[in-house]
């Protein structure tokens, strides 16, 4: 962040920095001259804008925090609370916030803040209140108030830690959404559960509530929020399609090919696909293929309808291992406006996986400034990494000299795992420590560092540091699962792995993650026949390498050992370079796996 330029005799008395490196005239200081707590917390803005400039979230958090106690100005207040949010400091965020709520009392964004806050914190009663405060307050500030978003009522432009589009006006749908993608769809629909407001009971607040099940794995609450929405009279294609998409989930095919065509029907353009796409959920790959094709028989002169059907047909061919179909069908997309960004990534990763690096990391490349930017650069760091190019994978995964505090940790993360993945479990904990050091208490950090452990080696210390995180994070999860899943994995307290794993799935009930966790549960404590259809499911919604590993080797156990291999080669299908299929294959003597493209009916 630039400075503003302040003569270096004024700066500590008043110069206010603000959102997006903006100096205030100061008049609210020189309006309280003579002040010794002003002056020291003017002094705490500084030092906590050069702290960003290093890196050092812990530390200009905390400054600013310090300041917004010292200054009647409910700027500075926004500015500490958007900083120690994009900084993962959510106690400090929850100060802040209430000392902006102090100066703003009818302002909606504050109240914003302190939601966010308390779901960093994963406090999930504390978001609930201050979620339903805040649409009384939007509804009560009127049409002014929710064009107003918290730059705006700061009289400063918004900055990118900052609760973009807080006070915005919105649907409640816009509203939802914008929650989960700030704070997880997890802890947003923890914070919904029990809400009764106005918005939420509305067609569109269910069929909302709908769509946000399915995408944080609870079909069946998917499926109450659409049946209510459809009868309060909601979009019905569009509710109709997350009807079927969830029976789907669930493996209920005569009523998710039911609802699949009652949602073409009310829109025979829009949905043309939705029986197809339906039967991909169901694991039908075949009869999807064929209704994608008769889809194309009824228009064959339909430019649109023919690229739809091409990607679609080229993610089926991909996903089989059908490389040469694939790439056909891809490499008919490069002239869509619409497909040639998912088109030049397929290509990249069908080029990858027949080790063709120079072609792969090209096509990777080329998809800078695209929505598919940031996985295309996931895999081209993994490739790099692969072949010992390690600082330019190191490099490719860096955060940008103007990245925000959250990106920034997200980058330490991402190159964290790129390391641990490649084998130097020490290097990717020191850039966690590291990282730490900056952001003490980080939340995501402390996981990745679990993680880090347990893929070293270092069991105790892993479950050591996910006790920690569990302890303070009761209601999360994802902490319940992980922690459930190392004690399973190492045969250590399976009653209270269970537990803890169960209370995973009561939120997330159809997670294949916690799903796998589960039957790997079951079959270290010898129930392999229970241990199968979980795992077989939680295959069928997520081709993860791990969980193919884990699946193929509980079939190995009950003596289906074509079954089993059959199962291994398509997890590396999905997962080429994965290490647990390799070590479940060489450690169980299970040399001849299908080779890719090969029939698979496991």
């Amino acid at each position: 962040m630039i400075f503003p330029r302040c003569s270096v005799r004024r700066a500590v008395a008043a110069c206010v920095v603000l959102l997006g490196g903006a100096c205030l005239s100061c008049t609210a200081a020189r309006a309280e001259t003579g002040s010794a707590s002003v002056q020291d917390s003017n002094a705490l803005i500084m030092t906590a804008e050069i702290a960003l400039r290093r890196d050092d979230c812990g530390r200009a958090a905390k400054d600013y925090e310090a300041a917004a106690r010292g200054l009647s100005d409910a700027r500075v207040a926004q500015r500490a609370t958007d900083v120690a949010i994009g900084c993962g400091q959510y106690s400090l965020a929850e100060q802040a916030a209430a000392r902006w709520r102090e100066l703003r009392p009818t302002d909606p964004a504050p109240l914003h803040a302190t939601m966010r806050a308390a779901l960093g914190l994963y406090q999930i009663d504390v978001a609930r209140s201050a979620f339903e405060h805040w649409l009384a307050s939007r509804a009560t500030q009127g049409s002014a108030a929710h064009g107003a978003g918290p730059g705006a009522s700061a009289g400063g432009a918004g900055g990118a830690a900052g609760p973009a589009g807080a006070g915005r006006v919105g649907g409640i749908a816009d509203e939802l959404q914008q929650v989960a993608d700030e704070s997880g769809v997890a802890a947003t629909l923890a914070m919904l559960q029990g809400v009764q407001v106005r918005p939420l009971d509305s067609s569109a607040g269910q069929l909302a509530l709908a769509n946000l099940a399915f995408d944080g794995w609870n079909y069946r609450e998917a499926l109450r929020y659409g049946e209510r929405a459809l009868g309060d009279g909601a979009a019905r294609a569009a509710t109709q399609l997350v009807l079927a998409r969830a029976h789907a989930g669930l493996g209920e095919a005569a009523q998710a090919e039911a609802a699949a065509s009652a949602a073409r029907a009310a829109a025979p353009q829009e949905q043309s696909f939705a029986p197809a796409d339906v039967l991909l959920l169901l694991g039908r790959e075949h009869e999807a293929h064929d209704a994608i094709e008769d889809v194309l028989a009824r228009d064959p002169q339909n430019a649109a309808l023919r690229a739809q059907a091409e990607r679609r047909l080229g993610l089926i061919a991909f996903d089989n291992g059908d490389y040469d179909e694939a790439q056909r069908e891809f490499s008919a997309l490069l002239n869509d406006r619409d497909s040639a960004a998912i088109a030049v990534y397929y290509l990249a990763a069908i080029a990858e996986r027949r080790d063709d690096v120079a072609t792969a990391l090209r096509g990777y490349q080329l998809l800078a400034g695209t929505a598919l930017e940031a996985s295309a650069r996931e895999r081209a760091a993994t490739l790099l990494f692969k072949h010992g190019h390690r600082e330019s994978a190191l490099q490719l995964l860096a955060a940008a000299n103007d990245a925000s505090p959250a990106a920034r940790v997200d980058a330490q993360i991402e190159q964290a795992q790129l390391l641990s993945d490649g084998g130097e479990a020490p290097q990717a904990l020191a850039r966690i420590d590291d990282a730490l050091e900056l952001a003490p208490g980080h939340p995501d950090l402390l996981y990745q560092r679990a993680i880090v452990l347990e893929k070293g080696g270092h069991t105790d210390e892993a479950i050591a540091q996910l006790e920690t995180l569990y302890r303070q994070r009761p209601q999360d999860g994802e902490i319940a699962n992980a922690l459930g899943f190392i004690l399973a994995d190492h045969g250590r307290e399976l009653a209270r792995a269970q537990r803890l794993i169960s209370f995973a799935l009561k939120g997330e009930p159809d997670n294949p993650a916690i799903l796998d966790s589960m039957g790997w549960l079951y079959y270290r404590r010898g129930m392999p026949k229970a241990a199968l259809p979980l795992l077989a499911r939680a295959f069928r919604l997520d081709q993860d390498g791990d969980i193919g590993a884990h699946w193929g080797e509980v079939l190995w156990s009950l003596g289906q050992k074509a079954k089993a291999r059959e199962a291994w080669s398509r997890a590396l299908i999905a997962d080429p370079d994965n290490a647990a299929v390799k070590n479940a294959e060489k450690r169980l003597r299970a040399p001849q796996l299908l080779t890719p493209g090969e029939g698979t009916s496991v």
